[in-house]
C-alpha cells in the first residue's frame, strides 16, 4: 500500500507539470522550480489544514489556485489577468477532469470497492487524468501561445469570471460530498462543472477563430485600398520612365553633336543642367515603389506601402531597397501586421520630427535569415541599452510607449525571431532576424 501512496504522489507531479509544461511552455528548469513550489506549499497547507479540522471540507482546491496564482505572479512576473486565467485554467482542468473520472468509476465499481480498494482506485482516476488533461489541452489548443493575443483579452477577462464561478462550484461539490445524502447531487454537481469546463474551451476557440477571421478581412480591406494607390504610382512612374527614355534620346543627340562639332560650353550646358537634373530626379525616393515587387508576402509589401505614403504626408524622404525576392517570413500574419505597424509608424513618426527628415528600409535575404532593417533619423541621442520595450515608455511623451512594449510581447513567443536596437550619432535602428525555414 505504501508503494501505491508513493505512487499516486508520483502521478500527482507528474500531472502537474506535463499541464504546466504543455500550456506555458516550460524549460526544464522552470519545470522543477514551478513543482517544487507547489509541492512544498500544497504540504504545507495541507498540514495546517489537517491541524486546524479543516481537512477534507474543499480547502485544497482554492488554496491549489492560489499557490500557483503565488507563482505566475512572483517568479514568472506575468500581469495579474494573465496569472488568474492560467491559474484557473490549471487548477479546473486538473481537479474537475480528476472528480468526474472518479465519479465515473465509482459509480460503475460501487461504494465497497472503492473503500476496499481506496489506493489502486485513486492511483487508476490519476492515471486516466493524466492521458486525458494532456488530450484536453492538446485537442482544444490551450496553450499559452495560441491563446495570448491582446485582441482575445477582453473575452478572457469574462471567461475568468465564469471559471472562478466553476471554482466555487467545485467547492460546493466537496463541501456536500461529506453528507452520504448528497453524494449523489455532489457527482452531478462536479459533472456538470466538467461538462462546464469542455464548452468554454470550444467557446475559447470559436472566438479566437472568429476573432483572427474579422482581423483578416479587416487586413484584406486594408490590402485592397492601397493596392489602387500602389497601381497608381507604378503607372505614374511608369509614364515618367517613358517619357525619360525620349527626353535621353534627345539628349544623347544633343551631346553627340556637340562632341562632334567640339562645343565645350554646348556639352557642358547639357550635362549640368540636362544630365545631371535628370539623374538626380530619377535617383528620387519614390522609385523605391517598384522595389516592393520583390516582397511576395502581400500584408508586409502593403505595410511598407502605407509606410511609404505616410511618409511622403509627413515630407519624409523614404528609400527601400529589396534586391533578392523574399517569401514569407515564418511568422503568423497577424502578429507580423502588429510589429511591422508599430516599428514603421514609429520610424516615420520619428524621422518628422527630426531635422533631416529621412527614412530608410532594407529586406535582405540571407542564406539562413531575412533581416528587415527599420532605420530613422532622430533628433535625440539615446542609449540603446535603456529599455524601451517597457510598458509607458517612449521617447515621444509619457505613457505613449505601449506599441513598442506589445512588439516585445509578441517576440517573447518566437525563438526564431531576434530584435536588435541601435543608436548612431542621430540615426535610430531596428534590426529584425527571421531564421527562415526550409524552402
Amino acid at each position: 500500500m505504501d508503494l501505491l501512496k508513493i505512487l499516486i504522489v508520483i502521478l500527482h507531479i507528474l500531472i502537474l507539470t506535463n499541464s504546466y509544461e504543455l500550456i506555458c511552455k516550460a524549460t526544464k528548469k522552470e519545470r522543477y522550480l514551478f513543482i517544487s513550489w507547489v509541492f512544498i506549499l500544497q504540504s504545507i497547507v495541507e498540514i495546517l489544514f489537517y491541524l486546524t479540522s479543516l481537512h477534507g471540507l474543499g480547502m485544497e482546491k482554492i488554496s491549489f489556485t492560489c499557490i500557483i496564482f503565488a507563482y505566475l505572479i512572483g517568479f514568472k512576473k506575468y500581469n495579474k489577468f494573465k496569472a488568474i486565467f492560467i491559474s484557473l485554467l490549471l487548477s479546473l482542468l486538473y481537479q474537475s477532469t480528476h472528480t468526474f473520472i472518479a465519479v465515473i468509476i465509482s459509480s460503475i465499481t460501487g461504494d465497497s470497492f472503492l473503500i476496499k480498494y481506496e489506493d489502486l482506485f485513486f492511483v487508476v482516476v490519476l492515471m486516466l487524468t493524466y492521458f486525458i488533461t494532456k488530450k484536453i489541452i492538446t485537442y482544444f489548443h490551450l496553450e499559452l501561445t495560441y491563446f495570448d493575443k491582446d485582441y482575445l483579452y477582453p473575452f478572457f477577462k469574462k471567461v475568468i469570471l465564469i471559471f472562478f464561478t466553476l471554482q466555487v462550484l467545485l467547492f460546493i461539490s466537496d463541501m456536500v460530498g461529506i453528507h452520504a445524502h448528497f453524494n449523489n447531487f455532489s457527482s452531478i454537481l462536479a459533472t456538470i462543472v466538467f461538462i462546464c469546463l469542455l464548452l468554454i474551451f470550444f467557446a475559447m476557440n470559436a472566438h479566437k477563430v472568429q476573432a483572427e477571421r474579422e482581423i483578416a478581412l479587416k487586413q484584406k480591406k486594408f490590402e485592397q485600398e492601397h493596392l489602387q494607390t500602389y497601381t497608381d504610382e507604378i503607372v505614374s512612374l511608369y509614364n515618367e520612365i517613358r517619357g525619360f527614355r525620349h527626353d535621353y534620346a534627345g539628349m544623347l543627340v544633343s551631346m553627340q553633336m556637340a562632341i562632334d562639332s567640339g562645343d565645350l560650353q554646348e556639352i557642358d550646358r547639357i550635362y549640368n543642367k540636362v544630365l545631371v537634373k535628370a539623374n538626380q530626379k530619377l535617383r528620387s525616393d519614390k522609385y523605391t515603389y517598384f522595389d516592393l515587387n520583390n516582397i511576395e508576402d502581400s500584408a508586409l509589401r502593403s505595410l511598407i506601402a502605407q509606410s511609404i505614403v505616410y511618409a511622403q504626408n509627413n515630407d519624409v524622404e523614404f528609400t527601400l531597397e529589396v534586391k533578392d525576392v523574399v517569401t514569407r517570413l515564418s511568422i503568423d500574419l497577424l502578429d507580423l501586421v502588429r510589429i511591422m505597424s508599430v516599428l514603421l509608424n514609429n520610424a516615420v513618426e520619428g524621422a518628422a520630427e527630426s531635422y533631416l527628415k529621412q527614412m530608410e528600409v532594407a529586406v535582405i535575404k540571407m542564406d539562413l535569415e531575412t533581416v528587415i532593417v527599420i532605420q530613422n533619423s532622430c533628433n535625440i541621442a539615446m542609449n540603446p541599452s535603456e529599455d524601451l520595450f517597457e510598458l509607458g515608455f517612449s521617447t515621444k511623451g509619457r505613457n505613449r510607449g505601449i506599441g513598442l512594449n506589445n512588439v516585445k510581447e509578441i517576440l517573447d513567443k518566437y525563438e526564431n525571431i531576434i530584435l536588435e536596437t541601435e543608436m548612431e550619432d542621430s540615426t535610430f535602428r531596428q534590426i529584425i532576424r527571421f531564421k527562415r525555414e526550409f524552402e
